[in-house]
């Protein structure tokens, strides 16, 4: 038999212009993973708030649902490249500067403000431009094994950040780390630099506001006339909302309801997190042998059924070495299984949209699966006060369940 349609993990190295593509997200992704702690703490530092933390998160996101959807239809007739070099560039001054500003002690709460809305502004750009440019790199038959290694490599880097993080802030200051920050984003823009594109990429000759708005509505239309990618952005909505009972509520789950220190959380962090990396190197595997809607409906019900086994922790009090096990294993199921599912979903999205609407139709995914979080959080600070912690998980759990059970049995298009 011939070799030539093997696909694996070493044959994605051929496809040296996306090699060039995942080298420069893993040195962002350290970067972003380095200032992710030191800017919580500079927050912290700065406004010795928790009521300002909150806020600067929600702005964080704000870009994201708000301005994505429209940066998408402007980047979709640009060279994506360049587009992705110059946001890098962009983000690499604003994190300079916010250090600069930190070093002379000139950092207020509104300059915080300022500068997450204005890093998540150009990341707005950024996303859209990455998401469109894989298929351009990547040949499709690699999309499953790309895709995977892509995942594997982040979280490997990111573990790696945020555990090098403390040790930064502690030995050279919070400055430092953010500055590291700053250096990956001119990093990764000069990786990107080198990257070729085979083909001409189509663009606008024009754009003015009758153009955008046309192109707008267009990406709007293929989303709402193609089934499947609407139902993709819908279970994107699903699984982003899914966690954010675990995010939110998570020490609560932990000292409430499984009586356990702080070690928990640890515990609870490492395992999903290393479950997320198991599911980033399977999921190739998986879907080879099984189907998409298989894949979907069986993670999607894993990890329904994964937040009511939290609950059990509460029957298991006087045993803390089953509580550990019960919430190290749970966490690595959902872990697991909210990597299979968000991998399944990529890999079908960039197969489904045409290449001409992937920066919009992708901008509109992100946008929605982003605008999720602070939405159902909101919801569930309101529930949290009428409803224990044991029912919202096993409330939201069965929720889950039915969710994706109906995706089986009404046979819900996927592919």
């Amino acid at each position: 038999m011939e070799e030539t349609g093997k696909t694996g993990y070493r044959e994605v190295f051929t496809q040296k212009e996306y090699v060039k593509l995942m080298l420069s997200n893993m040195v962002n992704r350290f970067g972003d993973s380095v200032d992710v702690i030191a800017f919580e703490w500079l927050v912290y530092q700065i406004t010795g708030s928790a009521a300002w933390a909150a806020v600067i998160f929600g702005i964080n996101n704000l870009p994201t649902v708000l301005l994505q959807p429209f940066a998408g239809v402007l980047v979709e007739g640009m060279d994506k490249k360049k587009v992705m070099v110059v946001t890098d560039c962009i983000r690499g001054i604003i994190t300079a500067g916010l250090v600069a500003l930190y070093l002379t002690g000139n950092v207020t709460p509104w300059i915080l403000v300022a500068f997450t809305l204005l890093n998540s502004t150009v990341e707005a750009f950024s996303l859209p431009a990455g998401m469109a440019l894989v298929p351009k790199l990547l040949e499709e038959k690699y999309y499953e094994y790309g895709t995977s290694l892509s995942n594997t490599v982040s979280t490997v880097v990111q573990l790696l950040g945020m555990g090098a993080a403390g040790v930064i802030i502690g030995i050279f200051g919070i400055w430092v780390a953010i500055f590291i920050d700053a250096v990956s984003f001119f990093g990764s823009a000069f990786i990107r630099s080198f990257i070729r594109i085979n083909g001409r990429e189509s663009r606008r000759e024009r754009l003015n506001f009758g153009v955008y708005k046309k192109e707008l509505a267009e990406g709007a239309k293929y989303l709402k006339e193609v089934p499947v990618v609407r139902n993709f952005c819908l279970l994107g909505v699903a699984v982003n909302a899914a966690v954010v009972p675990l995010n939110a509520l998570q020490t609560p789950l932990a000292y409430e309801v499984m009586g356990q220190g702080s070690e928990m959380l640890s515990v609870m962090s490492v395992l999903l997190t290393l479950g997320m990396l198991a599911g980033s190197l399977i999921f190739p595997k998986l879907n080879e042998n099984f189907s998409v809607r298989a894949n979907v409906i069986t993670g999607g019900v894993v990890i329904g059924i994964s937040c009511m086994a939290y609950t059990l922790g509460s029957c298991l009090k006087q045993l803390p070495w089953a509580v550990y096990l019960l919430a190290g294993v749970v966490s690595f199921l959902i872990g697991i299984s909210v990597s299979i599912v968000s991998g399944v979903l990529s890999v079908q999205f960039m197969k489904a949209v045409r290449q001409e609407y992937l920066a919009r139709v992708g901008a509109i995914f992100n946008a929605s699966a982003t605008a999720a979080m602070p939405v159902t959080s909101f919801l569930i600070s309101g529930l949290a006060s009428k409803f224990s912690v044991v029912q919202i998980f096993i409330v939201s759990g069965m929720l889950l369940v039915v969710l994706f059970s109906y995706v089986g049995v009404r046979k819900v298009r996927l592919e």
